[in-house]
Parts: C-alpha cells; structure tokens; sequence
C-alpha cells in the first residue's frame, strides 16, 4: 500500500525513524546488503564470499535491495550511491517512483582487480535523512597456484628404487595394494575448494585426464598423495607412461602442467588368452551372437572355448548379462556330462527376449580376477506357437452381446515357458456407435501370473472378464479386437501375441 508522499515525508522528518522497514531504539539498521549472484557458495575452510576468476572478465552485474520505504517526488527526489572499497561509482536519483530494472547495476571492470574488496550504498530520502547498507565484502582471486618443487612433479613414495630399477612391473602392483602412490609437492598456499586433475598417458604433454580430486581444508593440513590404481595402469597397456597433473583453485585459477613422472611400465600379467563364449544354439561368429526363442531347446548352454586355459585352484565363473538386469545369471558349475559347458535356466533365457544381452565369463584366482572378450547375443522373441485369447460365447460369425453376461469371461491358455510373476497385459479396442475409435478397456494390466495360472492358463477359473457395458458402446457389426502383451522381464519389455478380433453382433 502507498502511503501519500507529502504526509510520509512530514512523518519522517518528524520522527527521524529509519526507513528499511524495521523500528528499533537507538541508531536506524542498516540496509541490507548487494546482491551478487555470482559468488561462489561458502565451504568450510575456504574464502567467504569468493568471486569466480571468469566473473571479472566482464562488468559484474549486481542488485541492489530496495528499501521499504520509498516515494519519491518532485520536491522529494530519492538518491542511490554505490560505492566500491568506499569509493563511488554509481549515482541514480529518482524523482518517479523507483522501478526494480533500475536497481540492477554493474561493477566495471577496472575495478575488479584482485584482493578483498567492499560493495556498500547509501540512500537518501526525499527528507534528507540517509541510511547506509552493510557492507557486502567479497574476494577476487586471479593468482594461479604456484607447483612445488621439480616443477611440481610427483614423487614416487614406496619402493622408488624397484621402480627405477625393474619399472612399474605386476610384481610390484601385487605388492603394494594393486596401485602405485605418489606424493604431490607442496606447493604455494594450498586452499579448501583446490581441484587436482591427474592426467596419465604415452606423452608428457598429451596424456588422458584419469582422475581429479577436490580437497577439503583437512587435506590441506596433510601430505597430498595421489594413487594411480592398477585396473588403470594396465588398461592404459605397458610402455614407456607419464604421470601429471594440474591444480584449479576455487576461483578457477589453474596452475601450470606439472612435470611429467615418467615411468616404463610393466603391469601387464602373463599373457592369457580368454576368447568369446561359445553357444551351439546361436547362429553368428565372433562376439555377434543371435538366437531365435523359437528355435531354443533346454537346457542353453554356454561354453568356455578351449583357448581358454586356468589352473585348478583358479574359478571360472559364466556370467549371463550385466548385474542389475532382470534375467542377470551367474554360475560356477558346470553341467554334467560336459567339461566347460554350462547351463542357464530358461527363464533367465527368456528375460532377454527382444532385447541384446552380454555374455563373458571371468577366471579368478582369489585375488585377481581375468575378464574373458564380451559376446553379445541378440534374442528374437517368441513368434510362433504363442496362443490367442478366446472371448465366452464368441463364434465364427462374431460375439452376440444379448445373451452375454454382465461380465463377460476371457481366457488365454498357457504358453511355453510360462512361469509365476510373468506379466500379462489384456486390452479391448473398437469403435464407438458414433464411429470414433473407443477408449481402451484394459481387462488385464501388467497381472503377475499366479501358480494356478502357470498350471491352467489364464481365466480357466472365470476370474478375467470384460465388462457387458464396455462392450454395448461398441458398434454392432463391427469387430472388436484383443491386444495381449507378456512381459518376461517384470515389465521391461513387451511380446505381442496374437490378436483377436471378433465381430460384435446385437
């Protein structure tokens, strides 16, 4: 609500309050303080109030609160300082009504130089009085971390003298924990927020970034080290290697390229080979496999080739998909009569109808563990023996809805490889009398089979219907159709049985 302007400006000439909205005795309270949207958030242990190096690269736009009371006029005009490390640099005087556009101002950036500095303003009223905001004190950085010694390059902390001498072996990852530790050199003021990025690679210069690391104000407190971990070390392949990295501080400053660590590596284990899985009922060659549900018999067996060789104490386990798939198998034993064959189970085969799964196996020998290459299997669904949905009282000429009952039975007869918690779908289509299509009646929506419906099908007990009443919308004459979909992977994915569509008859 706008108080009239002459009256408010005699009242407070009169009674000297503050006019931020807020009475309190003694001194008026300060305004509140500019707004910058972009500060970085407050961590613990960092710089309050940090300002992104990028932020200075152009004029930094601020906002300006406004105060509770305004009004100004004429003969009362309002006027706006905003000062920078108490210095003007914005002056605005109003003599309209104050319109918030106006209050979203910019720091130039000749000002922006680095160090702590202060935003603050003033507002004087159309009575003279003035009030001060509180400072806003925000810090701009543009100091680059400076490396430790060597230029920064890491030091080797267990064991230098074997890599020296031997290199960077298996042996050696066995022995210290499967990673290589180095330590970082203490460099120039290390802060809360600074983010170490590690590179690794065949060049000193051009190497894959394979890690970072953002420390917190404990760390800084610490000896930095950074672990290079075996897996890595030996997908990166032997060879002669280079270890480095580079230091962003939170503002966004960023060090120079540490020197590189350079290292002959020797990670790789003896050479073993472990080749595609071979399945007898999958057509393909190589790692591409595909196979037809149709023409699936039990059991389906997956086989470690012969190139594949290991020890007796060592296991060899085939896993079947990725873990967290519905239909993820693995197993260690193999099936009987054979020597590297095994089993998975149908309703595990099933699961990946229409869809691509992997297959591998892996060799472990209680500590490492050896992946075989990666076959994928692409599964046809089932398209040919699947049953139709039969509708109660339909014939060959079509479904008489006058002597049908309120709830009209449907049934669907079992099917191969049905198994409880399979999910079914069961939906009716037509057309209206009026001649556009009819909603979709759902009978049967994502319905977990139950053991009694696995043994006798689905609706030998009359329990799935369609209602009378749905059906009397439909258009006489005309057929009406069943869409079923099973679902052999708890809803993942969808196969279409056959139709069925009936002609609806009075």
């Amino acid at each position: 609500m706008q108080v009239p302007g002459k009256w408010l400006r005699s009242v407070l000439g009169f009674f000297k309050k503050p006019f931020n909205g807020v009475s309190a005795p003694g001194e008026p309270q300060a305004l509140k303080p500019v707004t910058v949207a972009d500060l970085l958030p407050d961590i613990e242990g960092g710089e309050r109030n940090l300002l992104p190096v990028r932020a200075t690269r152009r004029p930094l736009p601020i906002t300006i609160p406004l105060w509770l009371v305004s009004d100004p006029g004429e003969d009362a005009p309002e006027r706006l300082i905003v000062k920078w490390d108490g210095q003007p640099f914005e002056d605005k005087t109003w003599t309209a009504p104050v319109q918030l556009a106006d209050l979203e101002l910019e720091v130039p950036v000749a000002l922006l130089g680095e160090g702590r500095h202060t935003l603050n303003y003033d507002v004087t009223l159309g009575n003279e009085e003035t009030s001060v905001s509180d400072a806003l004190s925000l810090l701009i950085d543009k100091s680059a971390p400076v490396l430790g010694g060597q230029r920064g390059r890491l030091v080797l902390v267990e064991d230098a003298d074997e890599i020296e001498r031997d290199g960077l072996t298996a042996r050696y990852l066995e022995r210290h924990g499967d990673r290589l530790r180095t330590l970082v050199p203490a460099y120039d003021s290390p802060e809360a927020g600074d983010t170490i990025t590690v590179y690794w690679g065949e060049k000193p210069d051009d190497s894959v970034m394979v890690g970072s690391r953002t420390l917190t104000w404990d760390d800084c407190l610490l000896p930095i080290h950074i672990d290079f971990q075996g897996e890595m070390i030996r997908q990166a392949k032997d060879g002669v290697r280079y270890a480095y990295y580079e230091i962003e501080d939170r503002a966004g400053n960023l060090s120079n390229l540490a020197r590189s660590l350079e290292l002959d590596v020797k990670a790789q284990p003896v050479p073993r080979q472990f080749d595609w899985v071979e399945i007898a009922q999958a057509t393909g060659v190589g790692g591409a496999l595909a196979l037809k549900l149709d023409d699936h018999i039990e059991p389906l067996l997956v086989a470690v080739p012969m190139s594949a060789q290991w020890f007796p104490d060592e296991t060899v386990t085939v896993i079947w998909g990725e873990p967290g798939d519905y239909g993820y198998y693995t197993t260690s034993e193999v099936h009987p009569g054979t020597e590297r064959s095994y089993a998975i189970p149908e309703q595990q085969v099933l699961a990946y109808g229409k869809r691509t799964v992997v297959v591998r196996y892996e060799v472990s020998d209680g500590r490492d563990v050896f992946s075989s290459d990666v076959s994928t299997l692409k599964v046809t669904e089932f398209k040919e023996g699947l049953p139709q949905v039969a509708l109660e009282g339909a014939v060959s000429s079509g479904f008489s809805l006058g002597s049908a009952p309120a709830q009209v039975p449907v049934s669907l007869s079992t099917w191969r490889g049905i198994s409880v918690g399979q999910r079914v779908n069961i939906t009716v289509n037509g057309v209206l009398q009026s001649g556009v299509s009819a909603p979709p009646q759902p009978v049967l929506s994502a319905h977990p089979l139950t053991a009694a419906q696995v043994r006798q099908g689905l609706g030998a007990n009359k329990e799935v219907t369609v209602p009378k009443a749905y059906l009397a919308t439909l258009k006489r004459n005309e057929p009406f159709t069943f869409l079923v979909q099973v679902s052999f992977d708890d809803g993942g994915t969808w196969v279409d049985f056959p139709r069925y569509s009936p002609t609806l008859r009075a």
